[in-house]
């Protein structure tokens, strides 16, 4: 069994667009307190390497819906969760590296406090647990010649 393609993009644009526009919204509300919405624009919304990032978690989730047998609820929040985690990791120290930034890979650890921070991993935990449910279940062709279709 498998999950339809539609199902992975539409679980995948979920939980990576919604967490996304938490961490950057609760983000918003820290820099209007203090004064200073300048940095929130660089930061946020001028950036390239956040649009690398979305798009680039959307991919991962797909593809590891698509690709790994379904899984009971708990199990998909832990791996997408971790999945997620991994690509804000490997975006952040890339584009520290592309900065010329001499500690990348603490720039990358220091981005995913940040994400625990602004709630963006929190809101990817709980946005992948909640929308797990929902995927769309498929047989695949490999599935129904193996001993689950007997």
């Amino acid at each position: 069994m498998t999950v339809t393609w539609r199902s992975a993009v539409s679980y995948a644009l979920t939980v990576v667009v919604l967490s996304w526009l938490t961490g950057a919204g609760v983000d918003l509300a820290w820099q209007a307190a203090s004064g200073g919405l300048r940095a929130w624009v660089s930061f946020w919304v001028t950036d390239p390497w956040n649009a690398v990032f979305v798009v680039t978690a959307v991919i991962a989730l797909t593809l590891v819906r698509r690709v790994l047998a379904v899984l009971p609820n708990w199990r998909v929040a832990l791996i997408d969760g971790a999945v997620y985690l991994a690509v804000l990791l490997l975006c952040s120290g890339i584009s520290a590296w592309a900065a010329g930034d001499e500690g990348p890979v603490d720039a990358a650890f220091v981005m995913a406090i940040l994400a625990l921070f602004t709630l963006q991993l929190p809101a990817a935990w709980l946005l992948s647990a909640w929308r797990s449910p929902h995927l769309e279940v498929v047989l695949s062709r490999a599935g129904a010649r193996g001993p689950a279709a007997a």
